[in-house]
């Protein structure tokens, strides 16, 4: 199908005549323009599908390395809002205990709307999961309502149990029920569009496209049609410039059929684009309080501007691509961490340390002088930076671990992942408390699915209600066997009120999310302490005043009728009160008591019981005061001791940094003594070498002048020797 770009104007309905072919080329234009402003929605939206199944263009798997947060989320969030099929909750409007009609007629639609669940679970089951992936997807998710309804022509038989017959002796025949049902459908996004609004309030219509085979066009709108209308295979996308996968597409051709229900005429039309008559124009046939076949639209991010749904993903869909580009880039600077180096190719044996993987072994070198020369081994291996490599990739991995952070934040999955201890010192209670402030945005969409489940129920209630017949009704409920028969009547009239019923019954899922049976468990233990607790109290009374035993029970009942589920128990305490009473008068021997007196002690025994409501009030509210007190004793106990800790650890700290400071002034102080020390020594050693060394030279000049004094007296007396006249002989004289 392709859109128009362009649309046409419509000036009044009166431009166009009341026939096949005039209607058929209003709707047309209707839903041309309606198509042509859905058209940037589905292309956004296809291409979100995309993003969550992680499909790349063109195939291309090593294109980029997506960590698709955004699939993980969406899991997250739609294990967190639905778990399983819910069980239907219809109770009394006000939970008023008087009135047993409500009551019954609430007991029996309950019953009829899970006996519908029990049997078409997976199909209900298949409804809500494909409406929920479609607004956290998309952004919009749709189911409706209709009726199904089998006959059969039967003949009408006479008091004798013989045939009656009419003319030409012909059997008088009537349309017999054989069955009915009222089923929902979910209908994909791209099948749904409407009409200009700004908000659902003011929608004016609602398409919902079908896709029909030619038999069925043939069955439904006759042979002219399907000789005439167009059929083609049916493809996964709605955008004409999507790429469509031709292993993706039907083996069927089908044609397109739109079913528009108009809330200004109250009418339904039928129109194939392509074909130039309207098929099929219908009163509304279901006859809802609120016109439309289908829940308001579970829709997201919709605003008065325009009454059209904004994907979540939209909001953060640069944080998504940003935490893709990053692990990208991790993966490929992943891939570079690796050992690799360059080597001088003349040593050839380099190779053989990493080939051969030797260990604790030598491998001996050529030339080694040369080797040494070239600065070893260090000299013929260049290793790539490897160490700046890995630098890298732990900024990156930070800054990815970062972006995932605020990615969280803007998405509200940082609510679901709250709930552990921030510090040792704080409380259980406080953690819930605040994870229970910090998940509003998740409860608000768990509220509006809920929401969206029970509107869905509500109009299967209603046609059911309008359309099923008592004797559907009665049958379905299974109330033949039930204590309260002599109501069912009464409460099928109701029933088939629908005006009537909605403003005594009410109807909701009792469940949407995972079951806390935790919290089922505490809801009923409450509930059997109180009744406990109030059957003591009322024990007094009756003994005092057995009378009182039918007020007392009406009492309970009353306190039973604010709880879920009280409708298959308060049938029992309407006996054992009826029984009470009947007990009553026949233990008295005595005609019914006066009605001024039966008042008189109703009021008393409520008097009483009131008394002892308020003092167990009291006591619980002083028991709440002591338990509030006590808390926040534990509380500022704990942050006094928090404070005391924190104060030990930051003296504690100082000290240490006192004495680490001291210690290094110390260890100074004694190193410049020290060096002091043996400076004065080393200067006293060179003083005293230098007087050594100025002894020795005045003893060596002291020796010498000796040495040469004596010398030179020797040398004296030699030549004084050599000069003397030789003495004469004695006889020459």
């Amino acid at each position: 199908m392709t859109i128009s770009e362009t649309t046409a104007s419509i000036e009044s309905k009166t431009d166009f005549e009341d026939t096949p072919a005039g209607k058929y080329k209003y709707w047309a234009e209707e839903l041309t323009t309606s198509l042509a402003a859905r058209k940037p929605w589905w292309k956004k939206a296809d291409k979100i599908v995309s993003r969550y199944l992680g499909e790349k263009k063109g195939g291309d798997d090593s294109a980029s390395f997506d960590l698709n947060m955004f699939h993980s989320n969406v899991k997250t969030l739609g294990d967190m809002l639905y778990g399983n099929t819910p069980k239907i909750d219809v109770s009394r409007r006000y939970a008023q205990p008087n009135d047993d009609v409500g009551r019954v007629a609430a007991e029996m639609m309950e019953r009829l709307l899970n006996l519908d669940i029990a049997e078409n679970g997976a199909e209900i089951d298949a409804v809500f999961r494909s409406t929920l992936q479609d607004r956290l997807l998309a952004g919009l998710g749709c189911a409706k309502v209709r009726y199904e309804i089998e006959t059969e022509q039967v003949p009408v038989m006479s008091d004798d149990g013989m045939p009656m017959m009419v003319e030409d002796n012909q059997p008088l025949m009537e349309e017999k029920l054989i069955f009915e049902d009222a089923p929902t459908d979910y209908f994909y996004w791209g099948d749904i569009t409407w009409g200009w609004c700004r908000n659902w309030a003011r929608m004016p219509w609602i398409a919902f496209r079908s896709y029909l085979t030619k038999d069925q066009i043939t069955a439904r709108f006759g042979e002219e049609v399907a000789d005439e209308v167009k059929f083609q295979k049916q493809t996964k996308s709605t955008s004409d410039d999507q790429e469509d996968d031709s292993n993706a597409k039907s083996a069927w051709t089908r044609a397109e059929i739109w079913e528009i229900w108009c809330k200004e005429t109250g009418k339904i039309h039928w129109i194939i684009l392509g074909y130039d008559k309207q098929l099929e124009e219908k009163d509304d046939i279901l006859n809802l309080s609120g016109f439309w076949p289908c829940p308001p639209f579970f829709i997201a991010n919709a605003t008065t501007t325009l009454y059209t749904p904004t994907p979540d993903y939209i909001m953060a869909q640069d944080l998504y691509n940003e935490v893709d580009k990053l692990q990208t880039r991790i993966a490929v600077i992943t891939e570079a961490v690796k050992v690799v180096g360059v080597y001088n190719a003349s040593a050839d044996n380099l190779k053989q340390m990493f080939k051969d993987g030797s260990e604790n072994d030598l491998i001996p070198v050529e030339n080694w002088a040369l080797f040494g020369e070239n600065g070893g081994l260090a000299g013929q291996i260049e290793w790539m930076p490897i160490v700046d490599i890995v630098q890298t990739l732990r900024e990156l991995i930070g800054v990815r671990d970062q972006t995932i952070g605020l990615l969280q934040q803007i998405t509200g999955m940082v609510d679901v992942m709250r709930g552990s201890l921030d510090n040792q010192y704080e409380g259980v209670g406080q953690t819930e408390q605040k994870t229970k402030f910090g998940s509003v945005r998740i409860q608000a969409l768990q509220e509006q699915f809920a929401r969206f489940a029970g509107d869905l129920m509500q109009l299967k209630a209603e046609v059911i209600a309008r359309h099923f017949s008592p004797e559907t009704i009665y049958k379905r409920s299974n109330m033949a066997f039930s204590v309260d028969a002599d109501h069912v009547e009464a409460a099928i009239e109701l029933i088939k009120t629908p005006e009537d019923a909605r403003l005594r019954i009410d109807i909701r899922p009792e469940s949407v999310a995972m079951i806390d049976y935790q919290s089922l468990k505490g809801e009923r233990t409450e509930y059997m302490n109180a009744v406990s607790t109030y059957m003591q109290s009322a024990g007094a009374i009756i003994d005092s005043d057995p009378s009182a035993k039918p007020f007392v029970l009406q009492l309970l009942q009353w306190g039973l009728a604010g709880f879920k589920g009280s409708s298959e128990i308060e049938g029992v305490i309407d006996k054992a009160i009826e029984a009470s009473m009947e007990a009553e008068k026949k233990k008295q021997g005595q005609p019914e008591p006066d009605p001024e007196q039966i008042k008189q002690q109703g009021a008393m025994a409520l008097q009483q019981a009131k008394t002892q409501s308020d003092l167990q009030i009291r006591q619980a509210d002083m028991q709440a005061d002591i338990r509030t007190s006590h808390e926040e004793h534990v509380r500022k106990m704990a942050e006094i001791s928090a404070n005391l800790q924190a104060k030990a650890a930051e003296i504690k700290t100082k000290l240490q940094a006192d004495i680490m400071l001291e210690r290094v002034q110390a260890q100074s102080n004694i190193q410049q003594t020290q060096a002091t020390v043996e400076g004065e020594v080393q200067k006293d050693v060179v003083e005293h070498q230098l007087n050594m060394e100025s002894e020795n030279t005045k003893a060596d000049n002291a020796l010498n002048q000796i040495v040469a004094s004596a010398q030179a007296s020797i040398q004296q007396t030699i030549v004084a020797e050599s000069v003397k006249p030789e003495p004469k002989p004695k006889g020459d004289a």
